[in-house]
């Protein structure tokens, strides 16, 4: 278990601190949304608004853990994930 915590303790801050460097759209109407789901180990980092009439979806980083290991789902930013830590 202690293993699991410390991997939900990289994954949030490694999305926590890729959200706060502006991977998200700059548009006011655009939000930057990092949902935490640490009760089925679901982690994402996305925008999510409106610019004009275009409906905005953008799912950047998905990472699961399973299996007592990190999944990562989708990463379309330029960072190797797996060598973060």
């Amino acid at each position: 278990m202690e293993r699991l915590g410390k991997y939900r303790q990289i994954v949030r801050q490694l999305l926590t601190s890729l959200a706060a460097i502006g991977y998200c759209e700059s548009n006011s109407n655009v939000e930057c949304q990092f949902i935490c789901d640490t009760e089925n180990d679901h982690y994402q980092l996305l925008d999510i608004g409106w610019e004009g009439y275009n409906r905005i979806y953008n799912c950047f980083i998905h990472i699961d853990i399973k299996d007592g290991k990190i999944w990562i789902q989708e990463n379309m930013t330029e960072n190797d994930l797996a060598c973060a830590y």
